[in-house]
């Protein structure tokens, strides 16, 4: 198991990323605070200078583990199942940016809020999850040519009403049938929607490609009342050998946030 750092360029206070700023600096502070690896959120791929970011990061011996898209979806209104054509487009075409970003950092790409909400009546319900499969199958073909997986996110009821448990994500992943897109859980939005955290990362061992960490009050792991220790015991259980990425309010503040979550995660992954 492999630990990352969140990352974004500077944003709103509320946003659950651990440092925000420009991302050549944030990738050294990162490897400061003991990080080998860091996970981006980027709101449009096409600014971002790869061949810059590449260049700090061999530097470094760092790498990119997953790639955030939410802020398409928080900042420029697009998703998959918009009743607007055009802007479902824009959402897919956005996908496929950072796809083309993540064949150059070797990293994943994240389908969370960008999936976007179900219009809450059976019948247009429907029609809005047919709209969604089809737009992530969609992108899970573009990735696929470049060898880009993506991880699809499943997020608490009080974000979305579209996959808010991991076995809701876990159907929708069987339905869609591409090999190159798997779960990605994250333990704040868990503790709201799962009865028992390990478990479910049991139940859903086949599937999962990618797992956020923050606590119960989403800040750092090792701040409020999660039992990390069972959730990291779960995953060594299944095998689980890919990223776990720190997204977290960057509380108490944004480097003693990284610092003491990087230590209390590795603490635990000693003793298990």
């Amino acid at each position: 198991m492999k630990l990352s750092l969140t990352i974004s360029s500077p944003g709103s206070r509320f946003a659950p990323i651990v440092l925000q700023g420009d991302y050549l600096e944030m990738i050294r502070e990162a490897d400061r605070l003991g990080y080998k690896a860091v996970e981006l959120h980027i709101r449009d791929p096409k600014t971002i200078d790869a061949a810059a970011m590449t260049h700090t990061l061999d530097e470094l011996g760092m790498k990119v583990s997953t790639i955030g898209t939410g802020q398409a979806y928080v900042d420029d209104r697009i998703y998959f199942t918009s009743p607007d054509p055009e802007v479902s487009a824009a959402a897919v075409q956005r996908i496929k940016d950072h796809v083309r970003l993540a064949t150059k950092l070797g990293a994943a790409v994240i389908i969370g809020t960008i999936k976007g909400p179900l219009p809450g009546n059976p019948d247009e319900d429907q029609q809005a999850l047919a709209k969604a499969a089809k737009c992530l199958a969609e992108c899970a073909d573009f990735a696929a040519q470049h060898n880009v997986e993506l991880t699809l996110e499943a997020i608490n009821r009080y974000e979305t009403n579209f996959l808010n448990t991991g076995a809701e994500a876990v159907e929708f992943l069987r339905g869609l049938d591409r090999p190159n897109v798997g779960l990605h859980l994250d333990t704040f939005h868990m503790n709201i929607e799962e009865v028992d955290l390990a478990q479910t990362i049991r139940d859903c061992r086949h599937y999962l490609f990618h797992i956020h960490l923050a606590d119960s009050n989403r800040w750092p792991p090792g701040y409020g009342h999660l039992d990390f220790k069972s959730v990291l015991k779960a995953l060594k259980d299944i095998q689980y050998g890919r990223y776990m990425a720190i997204e977290s309010l960057p509380k108490p503040d944004p480097q003693e946030g990284a610092r003491r979550g990087r230590e209390h995660i590795q603490e635990l992954l000693e003793d298990l």
